[in-house]
């Protein structure tokens, strides 16, 4: 509990920093969590940059004093567990929704989720200590391994990429713009390093040099977005008028028959208020409608006679679903059921009897939400498998675009797949032009969990030039610029509809996968060098 010995060249950080054992982790837990009020719904920015450049004090205090791989894990790890201990809480609710019998597994599932996500950030402060640097190096050597870090952690057993440093930043903001060019994985790289520049304020050997870099990063970034949105389009798509449908309720709820179908019915009505004779496309959220809903007759011929009564040219609605599909079994050959998760269009003629126009299966699934990591091979030995299907729900081998009637080419992301950049496929004859994310929030409750799945996907217009329509149950549902601005919006709390035209999207940018690997490759290198150089001064040490 006493503060780490100091050498003549150790930052000049408060004394509350140097401690080490558990009074250094308790202070290292408190840092991290310190960061989650710079992510939404309060976006307090700098308290992230003051956090991850206490991370980098920290660590280069360590480098100092003990520059063992351990050590540096250690202080990384505590540090990364108070940050996502504080910043997924919210998942929490997810069990209490499932019911009594769920909540005592709660605390320990959302531990150890937390925990694994840490190992990331230790692994990296590990590395980072080793190699002892002061400095300017310092900065890009934390920058470097930290963004290696957020890179495995948002790909590795299927990717967790939920609030990366860049995030601290509101989409649609001046300095979110820098993901058009970077991506949010870039924008994360500027964030660390200018975290690492703050640092530099504390010694008076690098205080210029912190002031100058935090100062030019800032003016940079604020600059940038300045010019791009002074310069931003304004055209819509012509005779296209979006419905988004926004219904109140508790997951809970969902679990109730009876409750479910009044949800339903209060979907129904809100979709044929008034001024729905101008509108030709109607849009769902996820969890709006229980279980395989592509199947449900009575529910698609109440639709098509709503939507009758109020114009005899229905609009397309689009829902999600449930969706089965007959497959012999890997082993025996017998048939067996997979269900897929997927958004559906659903066209109605002049009598108002339905069609199903377009499918699009979901590609990345919630481990232990939708699917039990092993389950499908556990399941081909008839073995029984927790999930929240009647088995594991599949995941779609790709990802494609859907052609939906009356729509510019779709990307069809559902939940989950917002928060992963690049997800939208490429096309180069037939581009997508608009994503459409249907999302089911209200498993997170009244925490601030929706709101940072709302920001988190409101990136992805940024990145890809397209316009989102973000349909989520007791979340944010609005039209998105390409700009990441939101156009018109639905209050969550608000049983309601909004009647939005479609922005136009922009000029195809660079592949943001090709972005993202350009990021990995060059702190790859960094990191590389770094090494190269530690061990080449370590043998002439010697």
């Amino acid at each position: 509990m006493t503060p780490a010995k100091m050498t003549s060249e150790t930052f000049a950080a408060p004394l509350w920093l140097r401690y080490e054992g558990w009074m250094g982790r308790g202070i290292g837990f408190l840092c991290g969590a310190l960061a989650v009020f710079a992510f939404a719904p309060l976006h307090l920015w700098p308290l992230g940059l003051i956090s991850f450049a206490l991370l980098f004090l920290r660590l280069v205090l360590v480098g100092q004093t003990n520059p063992q791989f351990k050590a540096g894990l250690s202080t990384a790890f505590w540090q990364g567990l108070g940050f996502f201990g504080a910043g997924i809480f919210w998942v929490g609710s997810a069990f209490i929704a499932r019911g009594p019998e769920f909540i005592p597994i709660m605390p320990p599932a959302v531990l150890a989720l937390a925990a694994l996500l840490a190992v990331f950030w230790g692994l990296a402060g590990g590395v980072f200590v080793r190699w002892r640097l002061t400095g300017l190096s310092a900065v890009i050597a934390f920058s470097a391994a930290m963004m290696l870090a957020e890179l495995a952690r948002g790909h590795a057993f299927g990717g967790f990429p939920w609030n990366l440093p860049g995030y601290i930043f509101e989409a649609g903001s001046r300095p979110s713009q820098f993901a058009s060019l970077g991506n949010i994985y870039g924008l994360s790289w500027v964030v660390l390093f200018l975290s690492g520049s703050v640092a530099l304020l504390f010694t008076a050997k690098t205080r210029l040099v912190g002031a100058a870099l935090s100062g030019l990063i800032l003016a940079g970034l604020y600059g940038f977005g300045h010019v791009r949105l002074s310069d931003a389009k304004t055209e819509t798509v012509p005779n296209v008028n979006i419905r988004l449908v926004s219904v109140p309720f508790s997951q809970a709820d969902k679990f109730n028959a009876e409750k479910s179908n009044a949800i339903v019915n209060q979907f129904l009505t809100a979709s044929i208020a008034p001024g729905a004779e101008d509108v030709t496309h109607v849009i769902w959220p996820e969890g709006a409608v229980n279980g395989l809903a592509m199947d449900n007759a009575p529910l698609l011929n109440a639709m098509g006679r709503d939507l009758l009564s109020v114009d005899n040219s229905p609009p397309v609605w689009i829902m999600n679903s449930l969706r089965s599909e007959i497959m012999p079994h890997p082993r025996g050959g017998e048939p067996i059921t997979n269900y897929y998760n997927s958004s559906v269009a659903v066209e109605f003629d002049a009598g108002g009897y339905p069609a199903i126009v377009a499918v699009n299966d979901k590609h990345r699934l919630v481990p232990f939400g939708e699917f039990f990591p092993g389950g499908k091979w556990l399941e081909s030995y008839n073995f029984p498998v927790f999930s929240t299907a009647l088995a594991s729900i599949s995941a779609a081998p790709e990802k494609t675009l859907i052609d939906i009637p009356g729509l510019p080419r779709v990307s069809a992301q559902i939940c989950y797949e917002a928060d992963f950049p690049g997800l939208t496929p490429r096309d180069a004859v037939r581009p997508a032009q608009l994503i459409i994310n249907q999302t089911n929030d209200a498993w997170y409750g009244k925490t601030w969990g929706p709101a940072q799945h709302a920001n988190i996907a409101r990136y992805r217009a940024i990145e890809e030039g397209l316009p989102i329509v973000r349909s989520a149950s007791n979340g944010l549902s609005a039209m998105i610029d390409p700009y990441g601005q939101i156009v018109t919006q639905i209050n969550m709390d608000d049983a309601f509809h909004i009647d939005t035209v479609l922005p136009k999207s922009l000029d195809a940018k660079m592949a943001t996968s090709l972005v993202t690997f350009i990021i990995a490759l060059i702190n790859s290198l960094i990191s590389c060098i770094h090494l190269f150089t530690r061990r080449r001064l370590g043998l002439r040490r010697t």
